[in-house]
């Protein structure tokens, strides 16, 4: 069964064990927009901004693209004070 994973490191290079590792079965991918509110507002602007409408990502679909597409890396952000991995785990 595929995993949407979330990966978060407090430095711009991954090293060691992430600060932060999120862990979501495929079957609910389709509840994840719900679920992201529940991250702090600082860390969720820090990575996706302000602007971002939860209710229209549909996260089942794009793993299920990604799947059928051969892709496991989903988004990948370097900044200053972080760094982010979202992929997908067979």
């Amino acid at each position: 069964m595929a995993k949407l994973k979330i990966l978060v490191w407090e430095s711009s290079t991954p090293s060691g064990e992430p600060e932060v590792e999120v862990t979501i079965p495929s079957y609910l991918a389709k509840w994840a927009p719900r679920m992201m509110r529940m991250m702090p507002r600082e860390a969720r602007e820090e990575v996706w901004g302000t602007d971002v409408d939860w209710d229209d990502f549909n996260l089942d679909e794009l793993m299920r693209e990604a799947i059928d597409q051969g892709e496991s890396e989903l988004l990948e952000v370097k900044s200053r004070d972080s760094y982010v991995r979202i992929f997908i785990e067979e």
